[in-house]
Protein backbone atom coordinates (compact mmCIF):
# COMPACT_ATOMS: atom_id res chain seq x y z
CA UNK A 1 0.00 0.00 0.00
CA UNK A 2 2.76 2.43 0.99
CA UNK A 3 4.79 1.63 -2.13
CA UNK A 4 1.85 2.22 -4.51
CA UNK A 5 1.19 5.63 -2.89
CA UNK A 6 4.86 6.56 -3.37
CA UNK A 7 4.77 5.50 -7.03
CA UNK A 8 1.51 7.45 -7.60
CA UNK A 9 2.95 10.58 -5.92
CA UNK A 10 6.13 10.32 -8.01
CA UNK A 11 4.08 9.89 -11.20
CA UNK A 12 1.97 12.98 -10.45
CA UNK A 13 5.14 14.96 -9.68
CA UNK A 14 6.69 13.98 -13.02
CA UNK A 15 3.51 15.00 -14.86
CA UNK A 16 3.49 18.39 -13.15
CA UNK A 17 7.13 18.99 -14.05
CA UNK A 18 6.53 17.94 -17.65
CA UNK A 19 3.50 20.18 -18.05
CA UNK A 20 5.27 23.15 -16.49
CA UNK A 21 8.07 22.78 -19.04
CA UNK A 22 5.56 23.55 -21.81
CA UNK A 23 3.70 26.42 -20.14
CA UNK A 24 4.88 29.78 -18.90
CA UNK A 25 3.35 33.13 -18.02
CA UNK A 26 4.49 36.68 -17.46
CA UNK A 27 2.93 39.95 -16.39
CA UNK A 28 4.72 43.12 -17.39
CA UNK A 29 4.05 46.78 -16.60
CA UNK A 30 4.74 49.32 -19.36
CA UNK A 31 3.60 52.76 -20.38
CA UNK A 32 2.20 53.76 -23.75
CA UNK A 33 -0.08 56.72 -24.41
CA UNK A 34 -2.01 56.93 -27.68
CA UNK A 35 -4.86 59.43 -28.28
CA UNK A 36 -5.13 59.87 -24.50
CA UNK A 37 -5.48 56.12 -23.88
CA UNK A 38 -3.07 54.81 -21.24
CA UNK A 39 -1.82 51.29 -21.92
CA UNK A 40 -0.24 50.00 -18.73
CA UNK A 41 0.06 46.22 -18.42
CA UNK A 42 0.29 43.06 -20.49
CA UNK A 43 -0.18 39.50 -19.27
CA UNK A 44 0.98 36.63 -21.49
CA UNK A 45 0.43 32.91 -20.89
CA UNK A 46 1.46 30.04 -23.12
CA UNK A 47 -0.33 26.80 -23.86
CA UNK A 48 1.40 24.51 -26.32
CA UNK A 49 2.08 26.66 -29.42
CA UNK A 50 -0.25 29.53 -28.47
CA UNK A 51 0.17 32.68 -26.44
CA UNK A 52 -2.91 34.05 -24.71
CA UNK A 53 -2.50 37.74 -23.93
CA UNK A 54 -4.39 40.49 -22.12
CA UNK A 55 -3.72 44.21 -22.66
CA UNK A 56 -4.91 46.54 -19.89
CA UNK A 57 -5.64 50.18 -20.70
CA UNK A 58 -7.66 53.17 -19.65
CA UNK A 59 -9.90 55.01 -22.12
CA UNK A 60 -10.55 58.64 -21.13
CA UNK A 61 -14.15 59.89 -21.10
CA UNK A 62 -13.34 63.12 -22.94
CA UNK A 63 -12.19 61.13 -25.99
CA UNK A 64 -15.67 59.56 -26.29
CA UNK A 65 -17.76 62.71 -25.92
CA UNK A 66 -18.19 63.68 -29.57
CA UNK A 67 -21.70 64.33 -30.82
CA UNK A 68 -20.75 62.37 -33.94
CA UNK A 69 -21.05 58.69 -32.99
CA UNK A 70 -18.50 57.55 -35.62
CA UNK A 71 -15.82 59.66 -33.88
CA UNK A 72 -16.34 57.89 -30.55
CA UNK A 73 -14.46 54.83 -31.82
CA UNK A 74 -10.73 54.15 -31.62
CA UNK A 75 -8.99 51.37 -33.49
CA UNK A 76 -5.73 50.00 -32.09
CA UNK A 77 -2.91 47.91 -33.52
CA UNK A 78 -0.28 46.47 -31.21
CA UNK A 79 2.68 44.12 -30.97
CA UNK A 80 4.32 42.32 -28.06
CA UNK A 81 8.09 41.97 -28.51
CA UNK A 82 10.15 39.32 -26.75
CA UNK A 83 13.81 39.26 -25.76
CA UNK A 84 14.83 36.64 -28.34
CA UNK A 85 13.51 38.79 -31.23
CA UNK A 86 10.18 37.01 -31.60
CA UNK A 87 6.96 39.02 -31.54
CA UNK A 88 3.21 38.51 -31.30
CA UNK A 89 1.27 40.79 -33.61
CA UNK A 90 -2.07 41.81 -32.17
CA UNK A 91 -4.80 42.29 -34.77
CA UNK A 92 -6.63 45.59 -35.02
CA UNK A 93 -9.21 45.92 -32.26
CA UNK A 94 -11.80 48.60 -31.48
CA UNK A 95 -12.79 50.44 -28.33
CA UNK A 96 -16.12 52.29 -28.23
CA UNK A 97 -16.32 53.66 -24.71
CA UNK A 98 -14.53 55.20 -21.74
CA UNK A 99 -13.26 53.37 -18.67
CA UNK A 100 -10.75 50.71 -17.67
CA UNK A 101 -10.50 48.11 -20.42
CA UNK A 102 -8.93 44.73 -21.12
CA UNK A 103 -8.41 43.39 -24.62
CA UNK A 104 -7.57 39.70 -24.84
CA UNK A 105 -6.88 37.28 -27.62
CA UNK A 106 -4.60 34.40 -28.63
CA UNK A 107 -1.59 34.33 -30.95
CA UNK A 108 -0.73 30.95 -32.51
CA UNK A 109 2.97 30.32 -33.20
CA UNK A 110 2.52 26.93 -34.89
CA UNK A 111 3.37 28.27 -38.37
CA UNK A 112 6.52 29.90 -36.94
CA UNK A 113 7.97 26.74 -35.43
CA UNK A 114 5.85 26.67 -32.28
CA UNK A 115 8.18 29.07 -30.44
CA UNK A 116 5.62 29.72 -27.68
CA UNK A 117 6.61 26.44 -26.01
CA UNK A 118 9.93 27.97 -24.90
CA UNK A 119 9.72 30.53 -22.08
CA UNK A 120 9.78 34.10 -23.37
CA UNK A 121 10.47 37.47 -21.78
CA UNK A 122 8.45 40.55 -22.79
CA UNK A 123 10.73 43.49 -23.62
CA UNK A 124 8.31 45.90 -25.30
CA UNK A 125 4.69 46.50 -26.18
CA UNK A 126 4.05 48.89 -29.05
CA UNK A 127 0.69 50.49 -29.79
CA UNK A 128 -0.67 52.57 -32.69
CA UNK A 129 -4.20 54.00 -32.94
CA UNK A 130 -6.58 56.05 -35.03
CA UNK A 131 -9.91 57.71 -34.36
CA UNK A 132 -13.18 57.02 -36.17
CA UNK A 133 -15.02 54.10 -37.72
CA UNK A 134 -13.21 52.93 -40.83
CA UNK A 135 -9.80 54.40 -39.98
CA UNK A 136 -6.64 52.28 -40.13
CA UNK A 137 -3.93 52.53 -37.46
CA UNK A 138 -0.38 53.06 -38.73
CA UNK A 139 1.74 49.91 -39.02
CA UNK A 140 3.94 49.13 -35.99
CA UNK A 141 7.53 50.21 -36.61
Amino acid sequence: MRRSRLVWTSFVGVLLLASSAFAWSQSSEFGARVHGHEFKRVVVESTDCSIHYRLYFGAPANQYASGVKARNVYLFRSRIDFLDGKSATIPIFANRGAGERVYENTFDTTAQGCWAKAPQKVVAVKVEACRGDGCTPQPIQ
